[in-house]
């Protein structure tokens, strides 16, 4: 079921902002704050800025990281403010007895590195921090899959039939899913990107050879660069001239077909300008949050294993498309710069 969305177009609202419903803002943030902000002579409309050098979604962690250490350092009863690296270590280990991974393990250290206010340079210079996390490393060293989570073959031959297929009169729930995993797989762009896709121009033209997508301006990437702020998307045609019934299964997988149809049926229900608009009943025509999204490509590929009459794999996530998509193109010397 699809579910989690919201209203409105993504162009009419500027680069979101970090005022959550009871959340103190610059100036009377509890915690986390980067210590610049708490220097004496800085004022109001200065540490906004300083705050604003962090996305919402990042703001988000520290905050979810700061309290967890909190409350861990309140069951100690430590001062988490002025805590010693020993006591920070402690945590750490805690983490890293719960199951969390080398990477991730480090990763709440530089969280912490963060949120320790005045604590930054002394844990940065440590010789004890970087000898226990090179410890971490050693005992619970990171291992990437070498095979990947699914066959990205099998996925493609089920979406060239039913309950995918014909695309002009599936179910809009099929239909939405098959989009979702073709824009996923041929660009490899992370959900948070796909969500923030917008369905009027400029920001996507059909061209005969390909189509052209641009994400919202309005979003900022993971990576807050320049050029991944400006990123466009050209998609190529995919078997456009069919001269038979394998070719036309074939040109069924044309991220370019596959849009127009989409596009076409979802017309007269959209209330959002972003591309992928939920077919929930309670949110029906409304812009998909990245949950659903998710929810929408992950649920592609298992129903795709599923009318191909073979066991599901386990732990499907939408962000694999990402590393199956760029192994694909890899193995076949397509360029993905």
């Amino acid at each position: 079921m699809d579910s989690g969305s919201h209203s409105g177009s993504p162009l009419s609202s500027s680069r979101s902002s970090d005022s959550e419903p009871g959340q103190p803002q610059a100036d009377g943030l509890v915690a986390p704050v980067p210590l610049l902000i708490r220097t004496p002579g800085i004022s109001s409309p200065v540490k906004a800025i300083l705050v604003a050098a962090h996305k919402p979604s990042t703001r988000k962690v520290y905050r979810s990281k700061w309290k967890r250490f909190t409350i861990w350092a309140e069951h100690r009863r430590l001062d988490p403010f002025t805590a010693p690296i020993s006591s920070i270590l402690d945590f750490l280990t805690s983490l890293f007895h719960q199951g969390a991974s080398s990477s991730q393990s480090s990763y709440n250290w530089q969280q912490s590195l963060t949120i320790m206010w005045g604590k930054s340079l002394a844990l940065i210079t440590s010789k004890l921090c970087k000898t226990f996390l090179k410890g971490t490393f050693l005992l619970r060293p990171p291992v990437k899959e070498v095979v990947p989570p699914w066959d990205l073959s099998l996925v493609l031959q089920a979406l060239t039939g039913p309950p995918f297929e014909p695309a002009a009169t599936v179910d809009l729930k099929f239909l939405s899913w098959k989009t979702a995993f073709l824009v996923a797989i041929t660009s490899a762009k992370r959900v948070s990107e796909l969500q923030a896709l917008c369905v009027k121009p400029p920001y996507l033209v059909f061209h005969p050879d390909r189509v052209y997508l641009r994400i919202n301006p309005s979003f900022l990437p993971k990576v807050s660069s320049e050029a991944n702020i400006n990123q466009s998307i050209n998609l190529p045609v995919f078997f456009p001239n069919f001269h038979n019934k394998g070719e036309y299964k074939l040109h069924s997988l044309d991220v370019h077909r596959q849009l127009r149809f989409y596009i076409h049926r979802t017309a007269g229900h959209r209330q959002s300008d972003q591309l992928f608009i939920s077919f929930a009943k309670s949110n029906f025509g409304k812009s998909v949050s990245k949950v659903s999204l998710s929810r929408w490509i992950s649920s592609c590929i298992l129903l795709a294993y599923h009318s191909s009459g073979r066991p599901a794999p386990q732990g499907v996530r939408a962000h694999s498309t990402r590393a199956v998509a760029t192994s694909a193109a890899f193995q076949a010397r397509v360029p993905t710069g």
